[in-house]
């Protein structure tokens, strides 16, 4: 009986042997960098450009926004503003030029149509932080 127990105890730690050598290794805990951390955040620019009514009551756009509004070699770019925080509205600015502050999408939108405007979905979005009056009017639109 002794030599049964004895050659079943054997094969147990064989066997448990057996397996911790061909059992897979737990795989590696990944840590994932954050999406975006301070040092990788786009910087905020400051645009000049006159806020316009977009396609309902609480969409506006910044068109012919610049970085140096009196630069002629700067492309005069659109954007769809929204406001980083409660407390900041576009209503009283409207078809005003304003200067604003805020995070800008890197999208490039398509080329429309002569004649025609880029669609409203197609601009990258201008993430406002503060919004500051220059005229009371639109300046005209660069030729």
């Amino acid at each position: 009986m002794k030599q049964l127990a004895l050659g079943l105890a054997a094969s147990l730690v064989s066997a448990t042997a057996l397996l911790a050598q061909t059992a897979p290794p737990p795989p590696p805990t990944q840590t994932q960098p954050p999406a975006q951390t301070a040092q990788t955040k786009a910087p905020d620019v400051t645009v000049t450009g006159c806020i316009i009514q977009g396609s309902g009551p609480n969409v506006y756009i910044l068109e012919n926004a610049k970085i140096n509004k009196d630069d002629t070699a700067e492309k005069a770019r659109s954007f769809v503003i929204v406001s980083a925080g409660e407390d900041l509205s576009f209503k009283p600015h409207l078809n005003h030029e304003v200067r604003v502050t805020g995070m800008a999408e890197a999208k490039v939108p398509p080329t429309p149509p002569a004649g025609q405007k880029v669609a409203e979905k197609d601009l990258p979005k201008l993430t406002a932080k503060s919004v500051t009056m220059v005229a009371d009017r639109c300046s005209p639109e660069p030729r």
